[in-house]
């Protein structure tokens, strides 16, 4: 049972990192409402207009260890301070752009750092700190409540736009998100202990939650020789490319089949609304079922999806279950690394760990759109593209039974009363914390 205060605390925790994450996805998401207005101002090839996307995915990616071993150092509601005050700056910056490429590097220089300021890596390090029995739920939760944001927003921005200039719009959208994730930043609190408080609201803090805590910080070549470290980014980063394929390819695929185009523009609702429900679905699962398990269905429900794919030719309903099935299933990945990284690494390096997932992601899933179109031109069809994916995808699962579940070198205990037969010196110096530096 939590101690009283707590669930106040924690549970705004959560909903701070619900409205940061969707200021994020609005600059992300969002350039699609943005795109109209920059088309008709700067006249661009369609390519240009939406390399924006791509130089900001890939000034992420590079960044994404450097920031994220920042974040695991320096406090963190600072950082999300700077990820605001980077959001606000990127708005007013393209209000004054008169180029293209200006707003690519607005993109690449202003957009790309609040995606990890304010994104995922972030949220992931506060809410591992709050939560350990209950981090599946609350992260869970807060991405579910980020696809709410990302669904809300957007028609605020279209009145902007609508009413205003669009260069008066986006300084008005500053304005607006600038307020928004003030009071998001306002109610973040770093640390359960700054208000007398253990994770979870024990009166005591767990054992898992000491030794996540005090799991010594390891250096990136540990990381990057630690066979979990790949086995994860195999995994996730299939399921990222799986996502960011069928995304780019799937107007042309469903009305290659015959499908009426609105009816194709559908399949984009479906495919975002199952990826809402994936949300929802882990907060409701995830601290109840085994994280093998819960990984082994991810794989399962993807390659299905996936399969599903091949039969396209069947018409509207046969695409619509299969991007259903990949939005479900492949969606789950997101919230399942957050929760993985502090258990499986130790809280220290959350930050560092998941930098280099990302950059891990983004090589598999820059190559995963041209490979669509690739298979395309050479066969005519997807088919053989939905096979490989899902060949490759199947085939990890055979990598859960060996991914560790704890912080290297440490063995959890198996039995209720093991803890009692660490010694006493160790004992309190795990519930003081080990304060070692990490290692160069």
């Amino acid at each position: 049972m939590a101690v009283p205060g707590f669930a106040i605390v924690a549970w705004r925790q959560v909903l701070a990192s619900a409205m940061m994450l969707g200021v994020m996805g609005i600059l992300v998401t969002g350039y699609g409402i943005f795109a109209v207005p920059l088309a008709h101002e700067f006249k661009p090839s369609r390519m240009l207009l939406m390399l924006a996307i791509t130089v900001m995915s890939i000034v992420t990616a590079i960044i994404s260890p450097l920031l994220g071993s920042l974040i695991d150092r320096v406090p963190l509601k600072r950082l999300m301070f700077v990820g605001m005050l980077s959001a606000i700056a990127a708005l007013i910056m393209l209000s004054f752009t008169t180029s293209i490429y200006q707003v690519l590097a607005v993109y690449g220089l202003l957009v790309a750092p609040v995606n990890v300021l304010m994104g995922p890596i972030a949220v992931t390090v506060l809410l591992s700190r709050w939560f350990v029995d209950r981090r599946g739920r609350a992260i869970g939760m807060a991405m579910a409540g980020m696809g709410v944001v990302s669904i809300c927003l957007p028609p605020l921005i279209q009145l902007l736009l609508d009413n205003y200039h669009w260069r008066v719009a986006m300084r008005l959208l500053a304005v607006a998100l600038g307020l928004f994730s003030a009071l998001a930043v306002a109610m973040v609190v770093e640390d359960p202990s700054r208000r007398g408080l253990h994770p979870d609201g024990g009166i005591h803090p767990s054992e898992k939650a000491r030794l996540e805590r005090n799991a010594v910080p390891i250096s990136v070549k540990a990381i990057l020789t630690d066979p979990t470290f790949w086995m994860l980014g195999a995994i996730f980063g299939l399921c990222v490319a799986g996502m960011k394929g069928l995304l780019t390819n799937l107007m042309p695929l469903a009305i290659d089949m015959g499908v009426k185009p609105s009816s194709a523009a559908l399949l984009m609702s479906i495919f975002s609304a199952a990826g809402l429900a994936s949300k929802l679905i882990f907060a409701t699962i995830a601290d109840r079922v085994s994280p093998r398990l819960l990984l082994a269905v991810t794989i399962a429900g993807f390659v299905a999806g996936l399969l599903c794919l091949t039969r396209a030719e069947s018409g509207f309903w046969a695409i619509a279950a299969g991007v259903s099935l990949v939005a479900i299933f492949a969606g789950l990945s997101s919230p399942l690394q957050s929760m993985l990284v502090p258990r499986i690494f130790g809280q220290r390096v959350i930050g560092r760990v998941s930098g280099l997932l990302s950059l891990v992601m983004l090589a598999l899933a820059l190559y995963s759109p041209p490979a669509f179109g690739l298979i395309y031109d050479r066969t005519g069809s997807y088919d053989m593209m939905f096979i490989i994916l899902a060949a490759i995808a199947g085939a990890t699962i055979l990598f859960v039974p060996y991914i560790r579940m704890h912080p290297k070198d440490v063995e959890p205990p198996t039995k209720p009363d093991e803890a009692q037969q660490i010694p006493a010196h160790d004992r309190q110096r795990r519930a003081a914390g080990d304060e070692r530096d990490c290692p160069a």
